[in-house]
């Protein structure tokens, strides 16, 4: 299922799994027009998000990471660290926010097993 869907066009994935529908205690809308969503995007220390996409491209801004943060398939299958916040890690200068440019994201679900509270801004840029 999530090689099939990551390899779809994102405008075709089923607007249920859209973050703001499945996981709405995790993504509050503070924004949105026809051009951009931006999101404030929360996941507390020992919490999973449902199953959800982003069928936008984005750029993420965080306010900490950590390496408690876990990527997982719909299959239950853990992720390697995506490639877009590996790249942005490796530039990142580690006092300021993390800046993330990220491309569509399948569907998936993020697990926090830090003791720390994980919020960033994503402002996601439609057509």
């Amino acid at each position: 299922m999530s090689g099939t869907h990551a390899a779809s066009d994102p405008s075709t994935w089923d607007p249920k799994f859209d973050a703001v529908a499945a996981a709405p205690d995790h993504h509050k809308i503070i924004f949105e027009n026809e051009k951009l969503r931006v999101l404030e995007v929360t996941l507390e220390p020992q919490d999973e998000e449902p199953l959800h996409h982003h069928r936008w491209p984005s750029v993420f801004v965080l306010d900490a990471i950590h390496d408690g943060i876990h990527d997982y398939s719909p299959d239950g299958e853990r992720l390697p660290p995506s490639r877009d916040i590996m790249k942005a890690v490796e530039a990142w200068d580690g006092l300021s926010s993390l800046v993330v440019h990220m491309a569509p994201q399948p569907l998936g679900r993020v697990l926090n097993t830090g003791d720390k509270v994980v919020h960033g801004i994503r402002i996601e840029i439609k057509g």
